[in-house]
């Protein structure tokens, strides 16, 4: 029984190192199988790269400068603007569009079709300035009740703030006008009297009530014939406080000018920055002295003066005139008394020699 048992176990060993012996042969087929199988692929992928077509610089550079124009309009607002224009207009049709930001701006004219103008087809184009920016022509359907042209603007620089006119083909021909603008400055008093030694407050809003705009910055400056001079940083001036801008809300500004003289008088403009263009607006600042107020007085005072001297004179005048006619008056009397006492005397001396 224990002869067996060993026999078994040495059966056993056997099978086990047979088996480690198999393993350890195999290894280094299998290691340079797979590196066999690695190269390979290493080798195909290389056997494609160099099948693929080059790409040119040019081409990569235009498929990024395409993407980039791509990202950039989709991240622009979009906005619809639209004219619609019934019949023959007699004088053409203008629109103002205010613009803050960067957009993408698409202007839409649309000509309700009437009696005079139902054709088949419709010639349109677009103008900004003298400069032809697009034609068109347009089919016309059963279900069309308007001939409608569009044109869109990706609005990113300033010089594109400009006037575009769609114009209808027809006989007169038709147009609208879209004009592109940035928001307007308001000024609630474009005209300030104050006196020397007091001080102003000149404030700019730009949009409403109902509508705030957010400029870029601010900025005043004052003007002195056709110089400009900004306010806001003079740090030349003895009074380092003169000038204080504050800005409590992003559309509205205000410059407080401290120890006003009558150098200071002049107009003042603030102007609104926006990324597509600037808005500006004037205030006109009168400083006056203390006496001025009382110069219309003086000058009713004078001219009360010198018609009371005036009355005077002529007063005293007539009444020297009628004393000199009184006195000839009487001289002319007694000369007629005196020659009608000669006369009587003359005359008894005649009678007494007749006697």
């Amino acid at each position: 029984m224990m002869s067996g048992c060993c026999i078994f176990s040495w059966r056993l060993l056997l099978i086990l190192i047979a088996l480690g012996l198999l393993d350890a042969n195999s290894t280094p087929d299998a290691t340079a199988e797979t590196q066999h199988v690695s190269q390979q692929t290493t080798e195909s992928t290389s056997d494609n790269a160099a099948s693929l077509p080059e790409r040119s610089n040019t081409e990569l550079s235009t498929s990024t400068q395409d993407f980039d124009q791509t990202a950039t309009a989709s991240s622009l607002v979009f906005r619809l603007e639209n004219i619609t224009i019934s019949g023959f207009p007699n004088t053409p049709v203008t629109k103002s569009v205010t613009v803050e930001k960067p957009t993408t701006l698409e202007l839409l004219c649309s000509l309700v079709i009437g009696p005079s103008t139902e054709v088949e087809e419709m010639e349109v184009a677009w103008k900004t300035g003298d400069n032809l920016i697009k034609e068109e022509s347009l089919k016309r359907t059963e279900t069309h009740t308007k001939w409608c042209t569009r044109y869109t603007i990706q609005l990113e620089r300033k010089d594109q703030m400009e006037s575009y006119m769609c114009i209808f083909k027809t006989k007169p021909e038709i147009n609208a006008t879209f004009h592109l603008q940035v928001p307007e400055i308001h000024i609630k008093s474009k005209s300030i009297i104050s006196y020397v030694g007091d001080y102003v407050v000149l404030t700019c809003t730009v949009g409403d009530e109902a509508v705030h705009y957010s400029p870029s910055s601010w900025v005043w400056y004052t003007t002195n014939g056709s110089a400009e001079q900004l306010v806001n940083i003079d740090t030349t001036t003895t009074v380092p406080e003169k000038y204080i801008t504050t800005q409590n809300n992003a559309n509205v500004t205000k410059l407080k000018i401290s120890t006003l003289s009558e150098i200071d008088s002049g107009f003042y403009w603030c102007e609104a920055i926006f990324p597509l263009g600037e808005s500006k607006g004037n205030v006109s600042l009168t400083v006056l002295t203390y006496m001025a107020p009382l110069k219309p007085f003086l000058v009713i005072a004078a001219e009360v003066i010198v018609l009371v001297a005036a009355i005077f004179i002529y007063e005293i005048c007539t009444k020297r005139k009628e004393i000199q006619v009184e006195a000839e008056k009487e001289f002319e009397q007694a000369e007629t008394l005196k020659s009608e006492d000669s006369n009587g005397l003359e005359n008894s001396t005649t009678r007494q020699r007749k006697v």
